[in-house]
Formats: structure tokens, C-alpha cells, sequence
């Protein structure tokens, strides 16, 4: 039909031609008839509110006169021809079961996705980078979260990490300034400065965790941390040992010092740092750590953070850390009776003691953490641990040295270690006279000598060339000690002075008349041996 209606025309009844065009659309004029309800009977009457001229200029074709148009036959205003309204942006349309298509209801788009027309039906997903509005009109950048520099938590950890460089800082200066006197020299002042040293890589590693993660910073401040620490607790470890080795020995010997020299302690320390070396290599080697952009943690934010690669090279990183600080505590612990001027082995007894507290803790509170909170709980762990070495190994030190300058003297040192290398004698005498005792009460001897009588001190013996009173006093306060020293149930207080070249001679034959000193035991050379050990 449409073939033949395009090559149609023909004259109607009303004497007007009628034609089709290329399409087989009618051709012609056509009036816009309106119905309206009659007033009077109610009857529908047909008004014309316009015309349709094809043949009219383009624009001028469709005239309408609205005002007289009649809705539902009386009314002016639009009716609502639909069962549901328009969607706005932001909603799609969703279906309603039992009703025609064109009834809907309008949906909320879910959070990520967005819609932004009338009448949608079907929400856009957003980018990965984007989240959408509150209104879900549109899509905008997710915010960017880390442990930043401006944030008052990340600035509160950077000014404890400076504070603990400052103070790292000052106890190396006042030990570089003392570094000749004898509670310096006495702790073993080369690995003193190695050990400050580390504390400061200590502190400084902790400000590789703030600020935004870049692939060269994750891939620095684990193996910083580590290695640093490691360092630290191997210098302690040889110090520790060292003294306790010596201070074992039954002679100090020269192959004792032959031994344990600088050399051999640099190296020990250096075996063990290396160790720690080895394991950062091997893995940035295998699984080098990278920034990561976590989308998965919150919808609405990004956590930049640090991949760490391989957990279980962290895992050895912190637990080759641990082993070191465990065999540091025993040393530690079982040296905690030597000489006071030795006894900071229950200061790093202490110290140990909260690097554990605080690596232990470290663990769940790392696991159970996420986002840049796991920068900040490793941080907390670096700074209190770092802490707590400077504090209880140092800060004792740096009092004594600053406020209390009496106990920071040649005298005071071989005092103290003279008193112990006396206790261990006693001792050692007190128990071979209670084998001796037990023997003979077997065989129906004697009884031996009471602890009391069994060791003796003798410093008061007569001085044919008596010092004036005066002189006298400013000798003892100078060059004198009093100790008592307790073993078993008696007390033996021991009077000890010691030897100082001088520029008067009758002052030193003087001091040397009166530097004597006598225990009724075997372990004589011990005494002497040990009483100079420090200064050696």
C-alpha cells in the first residue's frame, strides 16, 4: 500500500486535492479541534483551537491558541497523564510488580554510583578514584588519607623524635666533654659513642613512617629500623659480656685483654649488625616493599600505605631484634652483682625489660590496626623502645657526671671493684672453711673458725711516721674508701687507699705506708687484679 500511496492523489468530496508525499505521509492543512463539555447539557462540543498548514513556511506550520484549550473538558491546568512521577537526578526507575512499564517507582542511587538526568533507569558506577555526592548527582575525588607532617598526631610523634635526638644528642656531647674521667672509661667509652650513635639512627628512623609513603621511603624504613636497633642492642651485648667474661676470669690475664680489645668488640658487633645487614638484602631483593593505594578498607577514603612485601621477612627482621635483646638480658641478669660502677647491668636488665614490654605489645596492636594507624603504632614502638635504652643506660650516668662529680673519680671506681673482688673472696674462703668444718666434725675434730673470725681486714696497724690531723683528713676524703661488705652473718668493713704518684716524696712514702691492705684468703691476687681492671 505505501508503494502506491507515495504516486496517490486524488480530489475528495469536499473539492480539496489530497496528496502523499515520498514517505506516504499525508500532505494537506488540518484544523486542532478541542472538546468541551457543553454548559448547558453537558454535551461535547468540538472547538477549534488552532491549525496545521503544510504548506506554510518552516516554523509558522503549527498555531495554537492555549487559551482556549480545555482539559477533561473544563479544566484549565494540565492533568498528570502518568501513574508516577519524573525521577530526579540522583534516582533511577525501578520496576513495580503487577503494574504497566509505565509505572515505576523512583530508587536511590547506592553509594559509588550516581545519576545525573531525569527519568534514569539504571544508576553510573563512579570512578575508583571518585565516591559519589551526598545528593549522588555527580562524582567526586575520594579523600586521601596517611600519617601526615600536618596532623596534630603526626606532629606530636615528630617533635618526641626530635626531642629523643636532642637528647641522644646531648648525652654524646657531655660524654665527648668527660670523655677522660674514669666513669666514661670505666663503661667502655669507644662503644659508648657507637651505642649513642645507634640511638640517634634509632630515633631518626622513626620519621621514615610519617609522611606520604613513597616507594623509596617504605623500601628504607623497615631495614633502618632494623638495623639501627640491631646495632644498639649488639653494642650492649658486648659490653654486658665483656665485663662479665673479665670479671669471672679466676686471673685477668693478658690474654683475657687480648681477647676482648677494641677490635675484637667492634667485630663482634659488626658480625651481629651484619646478620641483620643480610636479611634487608634479601628481601628487597625477593620482595622489595611499594606504596599501595588501599581502596578496600573504606569506601569513602584511600589509605596510602606501605606493602610491606613479605611479612615473614619482617617477621625475622623484628624477631632476630628480639633474640639478640633476649641473650643481651641474660648477660644482663646474671651480671647484675658486679661493682656499682659496673652495676648499669641492671639498668639494661630494665632497659631490656620494656623492649620487650613494647615489642610484644607491638604485635597485636599492629595486626588489629589498619590505614595510617599502623605507620603511628610502629612509631609509638621505635620511640618508647628508644627511650627506654637512653633513659636507663645513660641518664644515670650523665647525673653522676653533671651533679655528683665526687662519685666520678679514680678512687670510687677501684673502691667499688676492690669491695667486690674482696666479697668474692670472702665468700669463696667462707665456703672452703665450712668444707674444712664439716670434714673435721665427720672425723671427731675441733670445730672450725666461725664466719666472723675466718676473715679479717687489717688497716689499723701502727704508723711510726704519723701524719698531722689535718693532713690526715684531707688524706682519707682524697685517697680513702670505707665499704662493709656483708657475706653470711657477719660483716667485714673494708678500709682501702690507693697509690697516686705525687711531686712531694715524703707525701708518697707517707701514702704508701699507710695503702694496706690484707685478706687471710688465697684469692689475694684476685683482689688486685680486679680493684685496677677499670682502668685498664
Amino acid at each position: 500500500v505505501l508503494k502506491h500511496l507515495r504516486h496517490l492523489n486524488f480530489t475528495n468530496n469536499m473539492g480539496e486535492q489530497v496528496d502523499f508525499d515520498e514517505f506516504g505521509d499525508l500532505v494537506g492543512n488540518y484544523s486542532i479541534i478541542n472538546w468541551h463539555l457543553s454548559p448547558e447539557d453537558g454535551s461535547v462540543v468540538f472547538e477549534e483551537v488552532g491549525h496545521y498548514n503544510v504548506y506554510a513556511k518552516k516554523g509558522e506550520r503549527l498555531f495554537i491558541n492555549e487559551n482556549k484549550i480545555l482539559w477533561s473538558g473544563f479544566s484549565k491546568e494540565v492533568p498528570f497523564s502518568n501513574c508516577s512521577r519524573d525521577c530526579l537526578p540522583g534516582t533511577r526507575k525501578g520496576i513495580i510488580e503487577g503494574e504497566p512499564t509505565c509505572c515505576f517507582e523512583c530508587v536511590d542511587c547506592p553509594d559509588g554510583e550516581y545519576s545525573d538526568e531525569t527519568d534514569a533507569s539504571a544508576c553510573d558506577k563512579c570512578p575508583e578514584d571518585y565516591w559519589s555526592n551526598e545528593n549522588h548527582t555527580s562524582c567526586i575525588p575520594k579523600q586521601i588519607e596517611f600519617l601526615s607532617w600536618t596532623e596534630p598526631f603526626g606532629i606530636a610523634l615528630t617533635l618526641f623524635a626530635v626531642l629523643g635526638i636532642f637528647l641522644t644528642s646531648f648525652v654524646l656531647g657531655v660524654f665527648t666533654k668527660f670523655r677522660n674521667t674514669p666513669i666514661v672509661k670505666a663503661t667502655n667509652r669507644e662503644l659508648s659513642y657507637l651505642l649513642l650513635f645507634s640511638l640517634l639512627c634509632c630515633f631518626s628512623s622513626s620519621l621514615f613512617f610519617i609522611g606520604e609513603p613513597q616507594n623509596w621511603t617504605c623500601r628504607l624504613r623497615q631495614p633502618a629500623f632494623g638495623i639501627s636497633f640491631v646495632l644498639c642492642i649488639s653494642c650492649i651485648l658486648v659490653k654486658t659480656n665483656r665485663v662479665l667474661l673479665v670479671f669471672e676470669a679466676k686471673i685477668p690475664t693478658s690474654l683475657h685483654r687480648k681477647w676482648w680489645g677494641l677490635n675484637l668488640q667492634f667485630l663482634l658487633v659488626f658480625l651481629c649488625t651484619f646478620v641483620q645487614i643480610v636479611i634487608c638484602v634479601i628481601w628487597l631483593y625477593t620482595a622489595p616493599p611499594s606504596s599501595y593505594r588501599n581502596h578496600e578498607l573504606e569506601d569513602e577514603i584511600i589509605f596510602i600505605t606501605c606493602h610491606e612485601g613479605s611479612l615473614m621477612a619482617l617477621g625475622f627482621l623484628i624477631g632476630y631484634t628480639c633474640l639478640l635483646a633476649a641473650i643481651c638480658f641474660f648477660f644482663a641478669f646474671k651480671s647484675r652483682k658486679l661493682p656499682e660502677n659496673f652495676n648499669e647491668a641492671k639498668f639494661i636488665t630494665f632497659s631490656m625489660l620494656i623492649f620487650f614490654i613494647v615489642w610484644i605489645s607491638f604485635i597485636p596492636a599492629y595486626a588489629s590496626t589498619y590505614g595510617k594507624f599502623v605507620s603511628a603504632v610502629e612509631v609509638i614502638a621505635i620511640l618508647a623502645a628508644s627511650f627506654g635504652l637512653l633513659a636507663c643506660i645513660f641518664f644515670n650516668k650523665v647525673y653522676i657526671i653533671l651533679f655528683k662529680p665526687s662519685r666520678n673519680t679514680i678512687e670510687e671506681v677501684r673502691c667499688s671493684t676492690a669491695a667486690h673482688a674482696f666479697k668474692v673472696a670472702a665468700r669463696a674462703t667462707l665456703r672452703r672453711s665450712n668444707v674444712s668444718r664439716k670434714r673435721s666434725n665427720s672425723l671427731g675434730g675441733s670445730t672450725g673458725s666461725t664466719p666472723s673470725s675466718s676473715i679479717s681486714s687489717k688497716s689499723n696497724h701502727e704508723d711510726p711516721f704519723p701524719l698531722p690531723a689535718s693532713a690526715e683528713r684531707q688524706r682519707r676524703q682524697q685517697r680513702g674508701c670505707k665499704q662493709k661488705v656483708s657475706f653470711g652473718s657477719g660483716t667485714v668493713t673494708l678500709s682501702l687507699s690507693f697509690e697516686e704518684p705525687q711531686k712531694n716524696a715524703m707525701a708518697n712514702r707517707n701514702t704508701k705506708r699507710r695503702n694496706s691492705l690484707e685478706a687471710q684468703n688465697s684469692d689475694d691476687s684476685l683482689m688486685r687484679h680486679r680493684a685496677l681492671l677499670p682502668l685498664q
